[in-house]
């Protein structure tokens, strides 16, 4: 499966310039800045301007390029950022695909991330996480992640509360987005709660495909549940529609409200948007 081609690449760079996902009151209280800092460590450098401290300016360049440059520095602000990935058997429905636009969203914040300086980690999860793979914390590293992500497989039944506190917690304070369709038996309100005790400043991604928002058939169907196997036949009529119509509105009422109760970001995103415009509807 491939998640990135050139034209995703590409939608993806154009974001650097205009995206930087926010932690409230700097939550993480170690991310790098790409503002001139005092910490000792060595960021960038750049042509002198008059007003620039002189004990900055990198002698070895003048000597090479007869000019003066200054080094820059960068403050130690680098926030943990946690991507919870839905793997389970409901994300591989929709045309397209909410697995291969939940993959893009999380490649494209990852790049984010990446060139923000923080670090990344990948947390695929159905009822259990199995592996939490990073960090991952340069720009070169993002091809690891991408690989990552196009080679892991979807399985299992989802809940989320039980997955997340399996995992082994190796990060205090920090960034925790989290890609699903939602299609979960339980453990939602739970899960988000676990996570604000953890410090998390939590975005929930809501994945779900334009066949799921309004459905285009009609006639006798055979409906499986592509999680537990479970087969219901149905005869698709007005009133049917009228009542799935219904139930979509009330699913989702639900979940905005489980997250505008621990003040998590929501955003409800269709497996059809580009990738830009998703990372882009995510943090307005």
């Amino acid at each position: 499966m491939k998640i990135l081609d050139n034209e995703t690449l590409k939608k993806i760079q154009s974001l650097s310039l205009q995206v930087n996902i926010p932690v409230s009151g700097q939550a993480a209280g170690n991310r790098k800045s790409r503002n001139k800092g005092s910490s000792v460590e060595f960021s960038d450098f750049r042509e002198y301007v008059p007003g620039d401290d002189f004990r900055r300016v990198d002698w070895n360049a003048y000597g090479r390029f007869d000019k003066l440059y200054v080094k820059l520095f960068m403050e130690e602000r680098e926030a943990p950022v946690q991507i919870f990935l839905d793997t389970s058997l409901s994300m591989a429905f929709g045309e397209p695909d909410k697995n291969i636009a939940a993959r893009r969203l999380a490649a494209a914040i990852s790049y984010l991330s990446l060139i923000s300086y923080d670090r990344v980690m990948i947390v695929p999860w159905n009822n259990k996480v199995k592996n939490a793979y990073g960090p991952y914390r340069t720009q070169a590293a993002f091809m690891q992640v991408v690989n990552l992500l196009e080679e892991l497989p979807d399985h299992g039944l989802s809940d989320f509360s039980d997955a997340i506190k399996s995992m082994e917690w190796k990060t205090g304070r920090g960034i925790s987005i989290i890609i699903t369709d939602g299609l979960i038996d339980s453990g939602m309100e739970e899960g988000l709660k676990y996570l604000k005790y953890r410090r998390q400043e939590i975005y929930f991604c809501h994945i779900l495909s334009p066949q799921e928002m309004s459905p285009q058939i009609d006639g006798a169907l055979e409906l499986v549940d592509s999680e537990t196997g479970k087969i219901m036949e149905v005869t698709v009529s007005g009133a049917l529609l009228e009542s799935y119509e219904k139930s979509i509105k009330q699913f989702l009422s639900g979940i905005k409200e489980q997250c505008k109760k621990w003040g998590v970001h929501y955003s409800l995103l269709l497996s059809d948007m580009p990738v830009d415009r998703m990372v882009k509807q995510m943090i307005s």
